[in-house]
């Protein structure tokens, strides 16, 4: 049958709008989880969806304020250093998240249009040209779109009197559902005493951010304006474009590639276990942010800050899950940034935020949680992750094991005997998972910094941190992939055979 062929101005103008559409898709995700949160309430939801929108891909937020404009219906330091020229107080924030939700709804977005053309021509393979002009278009768009998005990704927000009191004065005794036991202890250690709420918030007492910053100004609300750093979006965008179509290249079954010889094998070696693990971390990740976007949207309340909340971070936890389930150790942390007595005699004659006496009300300490640690119903948090990664894992093995071409499952080593077929079903397997949750170890990692200064120097402020451990993830990851891939190889071999003796 004749095949129409395009050209290259087509080629890389499809390749243009699959970048599109996936950058259109990732702001209306991030407006709806806006709207679940009534984010309307403290700032813009345009300028806050293209913050959302630049950050998904690895974009860095900025935020500061100088309240010493603010001074006329202000008390304390506002008041007092309200001359302007840098004397007043001022806050400095910073934030370094990616929302997976997002970035998720964006890669499948832009594959099934990217792929879409290819899927089309099944009477003949496209060449490695037309494919690099595809990528080529693909790239240059998402480069400037995205790099246009964190330009408008800028503005200013309010910081809710309510939100800070809650940071001031819920402890863990006030906190309720989650964890049990462990989720009062990452409330408490997130906003409960001693915490960041201490240092925010504006309980009435005189030694609170409130007091420092206002002295009890009625109704007064701190203005953060807010960035993202273009460059890193930039730079993100491109390492996002490459990532999704090195993907899709492995899992797709219904698009011919010009791959050539070697790479062919390659992908008919290794792209049944790796199609296994990540269209079944996609649908895991899927579940829970449709289930919750509409009910929140229908419900409303709580439900719907919840539904917003997932649609943002749900594969975020679910990563963290699996990879605690394979034995990676994650850390929340909360520094108090201590303020140098020394360089402001402001702060040595106060004793500076979190200092002794007077305003910080004693010296803040270091706070830090092991997810480990926490319990769910009673039961260790990680002996329920290791057994539902375990499960998981399992399946997503004997999946690639029924997929996988008998020929290709020879071992890597030199081995030939009647465990060979399983044992490299054990190896590729275990290299996968080892790449895809080390990968989701490391872009799940979070960290943000508040700090408020006076005379230009930083008086106090507080640290906080999400880390695991991406080299233990690896190691673990490849320990437990590999058991899993030998085991769920068993009952493939054993069918087979029973279908060759019949």
């Amino acid at each position: 049958m004749p095949v129409q062929l395009i050209g290259p101005w087509q080629n890389a103008l499809e390749g243009a709008a699959a970048a599109l559409c996936a950058t259109v898709a990732m702001a209306a995700v991030s407006a709806l989880a806006l709207v679940l949160l009534d984010a309307g309430s403290v700032g813009s939801l345009w300028s806050l969806a293209m913050v959302l929108t630049a950050m998904s891909v690895g974009g860095s937020l900025s935020a500061s304020s100088d309240v010493s404009a603010d001074t006329g219906s202000m008390g304390g330091l506002a008041s007092l250093f309200g001359g302007g020229g840098g004397m007043g107080p001022s806050m400095s924030g910073a934030a370094d998240v990616m929302p997976l939700g997002v970035t998720l709804v964006g890669a499948v977005i832009f594959w099934i249009a990217f792929s879409w053309r290819l899927r089309q021509g099944r009477q003949r393979r496209f060449t490695g040209g037309e494919l690099a002009v595809r990528a080529a278009g693909a790239v240059t768009a998402a480069l400037v779109t995205l790099m246009i998005v964190a330009g408008l990704a800028q503005g200013s927000a309010t910081v809710p009197a309510s939100a800070m009191s809650r940071m001031g004065g819920t402890g863990a005794g006030q906190s309720a559902g989650g964890f049990g036991g462990g989720s009062d202890r990452l409330r408490e250690l997130f906003g409960g005493g001693g915490g960041l709420g201490d240092l925010l918030g504006s309980g009435g007492g005189g030694g609170d951010l409130g007091g420092l910053m206002g002295g009890g100004g009625a109704g007064a609300e701190p203005m953060l304006t807010y960035h993202v750093s273009v460059g890193t979006a930039g730079l993100g965008a491109v390492l996002w474009v490459a990532v999704v179509l090195g993907a899709g290249c492995l899992i797709s079954r219904r698009v011919r590639l010009p791959l050539g010889g070697a790479l062919d094998g390659l992908r008919t070696a290794w792209g049944p276990s790796f199609s296994a693990v990540v269209r079944t971390t996609l649908v895991l990740a899927a579940v829970p942010m449709v289930a919750l976007a509409i009910i929140g949207a229908v419900v409303g309340g709580r439900a719907g800050s919840a539904a917003g909340s997932a649609l943002l971070l749900a594969p975020n936890a679910l990563a963290v899950f699996l990879t605690l389930g394979v034995g990676s150790s994650w850390t929340a942390e909360v520094h108090p940034v201590q303020s140098d007595g020394g360089s402001n005699p402001l702060a040595s004659l106060m004793g500076g935020l979190g200092g002794t006496g007077g305003m910080g009300g004693g010296r803040q300490p270091d706070r830090t949680e092991h997810l480990r640690s926490l319990s769910a119903g009673g039961w260790p948090l990680w002996l329920a992750a290791l057994a539902v990664t375990g499960l998981i894992l399992l399946a997503c093995a004997h999946r690639a094991a029924r997929a996988t071409h008998p020929g290709h499952k020879l071992p890597l080593l030199p081995y030939r005997g009647p465990l060979a077929g399983h044992l490299g079903m054990a190896a590729r397997f275990g290299v996968v998972t080892a790449i895809a949750l080390g990968v989701a170890a490391w872009l799940v990692g979070a960290s943000g910094r508040f700090g408020v200064s006076v005379f230009g120097s930083e008086m106090g402020g507080m640290q906080a941190e999400l880390s695991g451990s991406v080299l233990r993830t690896v190691v673990f990851g490849l320990l437990v992939g590999g058991l899993a891939g030998f085991v769920g190889s068993l009952p493939t071999a054993a069918l087979r055979g029973g279908r060759a003796a019949r």
